[in-house]
């Protein structure tokens, strides 16, 4: 199965949560991490003897923090930070270069970066130098809203918050075409499929539309709206997700209908075919969903459905609509994470927990028994992120406890955790801070 994903999506960011602090603020202090050992069990903070100095870190302008991955190749991170776009050497936390009048990259190649400047200018450096290459104008007005930009078969194509989509060579930065028409705030770019380029925007933050663009001349050839939400790519066509349509007035009657419904969208036309309903509900009138996916032959996923409360994962088998063919995840706590690389994770009470989604087994991990706020896995590391910033780090096979991360945050409010060469790499609101980890947790 083949999976595109959008560089931007707002409201479809899942479990990470917004905070706002200063890097200088007093609420922050410098980050530390410990080795594995016995905590106590009411308790995530870990004592004086066990911290251990983080590898290094960095402050930043919180660019880029929620993507979903950081902007990292051949071993440097390049990041942001008061007009200056910066080069570090992951491995000895070096600066390799900086660029003055710099913003947070957009596209990173092996040779080049590619970012957007307050000039509204589309600019090109040297990924070995930081020297420039080229830059562009992009926009006839400021930006208030922002832009985006992703290269894609050869081609960079960037997208104006405020409306328009254009095409650049990425070797020389010219224009190859531009159409002004195309709202895009809000919006995504999801790649070229066969007779189009896809890309979509809000249209009043509850419905989406969807466009098809000739990516040769830039031409709409179509456009469908609707309750819509990007799930995956699959035999060259977009998986959407339909969601219940929203309940008008306050009403205290039941509004039956699905807890699933998926469409396919043909990018060479923009017709919908191949409805698919799942699991008829009595009522889907509150009903929230968080996160879609899928694994083999079954759909997850995470909803808030009005008797339960709190969202739940449900594992659904694709093409079957039966009551029995719906599992429910509800049993093992409250959800917190996944799938992801086969797992779930929840807690239950104070017990975290990982569900190995082949045979349901259970890895319970040792921990400090506080409510998680954000959890995420990488590689082999499980990232337990609480209340106050610290971070348990853990086995994802074994439950294991590596030991404690001291981040320094006052909040749970953290990006997409990225391993690279041993290294973890963990982005907060204002900064980034690196973390050896032992081979066995990459």
């Amino acid at each position: 199965m083949l999976s595109v994903k959008p560089i931007f999506t707002s409201l479809l960011t899942l479990s990470l949560l917004a905070a706002s602090s200063p890097v200088s603020s007093p609420n922050f202090m410098s980050g530390t991490a410990h080795a594995a050992a016995s905590l106590s069990p009411s308790t995530t903070a870990p004592s004086a003897a066990q911290l251990l100095p983080l590898k290094w870190q960095v402050s930043t302008d919180g660019a880029g923090m929620y993507a979903s991955k950081l902007p990292v190749i051949n071993g440097i991170l390049y990041y942001s930070h008061k007009n200056t776009l910066y080069a570090k050497n992951i491995a000895t936390g070096k600066t390799q270069w900086s660029y003055k009048q710099g913003a947070h990259p957009e596209i990173v190649t092996a040779n080049s970066i590619f970012f957007i400047d307050n000039q509204e200018q589309l600019v090109k450096l040297s990924a070995a130098t930081g020297k420039l290459i080229w830059k562009v104008k992009v926009s006839e007005h400021p930006m208030e809203v922002g832009g985006q930009a992703r290269l894609i078969n050869g081609m960079i194509y960037f997208a104006n918050e405020s409306g328009g989509v254009a095409a650049y060579n990425p070797v020389t930065g010219k224009r190859l075409w531009v159409n002004k028409d195309i709202p895009m705030y809000a919006g995504s770019i999801y790649g070229e499929y066969p007779g189009a380029l896809v890309v979509s925007s809000t249209v009043d933050n509850i419905r989406t539309q969807f466009f098809g663009l000739d990516p040769f001349t830039g031409k709409r050839l179509w456009r469908t709206e609707g309750l819509y939400n990007y799930v995956a790519s699959e035999q060259g066509q977009l998986v959407l997700r339909e969601q219940a349509a929203a309940v008008k007035g306050n009403t205290t009657e039941a509004v039956p209908g699905y807890q699933l419904t998926l469409v396919k969208l043909n990018p060479t036309t923009g017709k919908l075919s191949d409805k698919e309903n799942y699991n008829l509900l009595k009522d889907t009138s509150n009903m929230g969903s968080y996160a879609t996916t899928f694994q083999n032959s079954y759909i997850y996923s995470v909803d808030r459905i009005p008797e339960q409360g709190e969202p739940v994962l449900t594992r659904l088998t694709r093409g079957a609509d039966t009551e029995a063919t719906v599992k429910s995840y509800a049993s093992y706590g409250k959800w917190l994470s996944g799938p992801a690389d086969g797992m779930a994770f929840f807690q239950h009470e104070t017990l975290i927990s990982g569900v190995k989604l082949a045979d349901d087994s259970v890895v319970a991990f040792d921990h400090a028994a506080e409510p998680v706020e954000h959890l995420q896995r990488a590689g082999h590391a499980v990232f337990a992120i609480y209340r106050n910033g610290t971070i348990s780090v853990n086995h994802s096979d074994t439950g294991a406890l590596l030991g404690m991360i001291k981040s320094g945050a006052t909040s749970p409010s953290f990006g997409r955790i990225t391993i690279v060469n041993g290294t973890a790499l963990i982005p907060m609101e204002h900064r980034i801070i690196a973390v050896p980890l032992p081979e066995e947790y990459q």
